[in-house]
């Protein structure tokens, strides 16, 4: 097993390397512009820049609610083994053993502080996905056509 400051610092490459909304959004304005190109569509500069920020901004918010959601996952179980696998066999042993009585106060210390980065999660994902679900609900949504619908528009140009 790599040592924790190893890991430590792959975690802050790999946090290094993810791409900002800046990033994504030109990203998406590329692979626009080369559809644009495959399909003989003519689009200007701003025209590629507007629908890449409206794809983006479409995906960007989802895409970090599932981040939290994750993180939200992961806490769940790490709270459920605390309490399987640490506390209750500590409560067991600690009926009977004076020195596992004295230890049982700082495993709990461990699973209260394990509950709270959870309950913060939790609390992160609640606040974060109201204004989502919010601003989704003011929001029009315009529905794409069905595809048979586009490529018939498209022959008859």
């Amino acid at each position: 097993m790599k040592p924790l400051a190893e890991i430590e610092q792959e975690a802050r490459q790999v946090k290094a390397a993810l791409p900002g909304y800046i990033a994504i959004r030109d990203l998406a304005a590329a692979a626009l512009t080369g559809m644009a190109d495959g399909l003989g569509m003519d689009l200007d500069e701003r025209d590629v820049r507007d629908l890449a920020t409206a794809v983006v901004d479409a995906i960007h918010k989802p895409a970090e609610l599932q981040g939290i959601a994750f993180a939200c996952t992961v806490a769940d179980m790490e709270v459920a083994a605390d309490d399987r696998w640490l506390l209750t066999p500590a409560r067991e042993k600690a009926k009977s053993d004076p020195d596992a009585r004295k230890a049982l106060p700082y495993l709990e210390q461990y699973a209260e502080g394990a509950q709270k980065v959870r309950n913060e999660l939790v609390e992160r994902l609640a606040r974060a996905g109201r204004e989502w679900m919010a601003e989704r609900r003011s929001a029009a949504v315009v529905a794409m056509p069905p595809a048979e619908a586009r490529a018939e528009s498209t022959a008859a140009a």
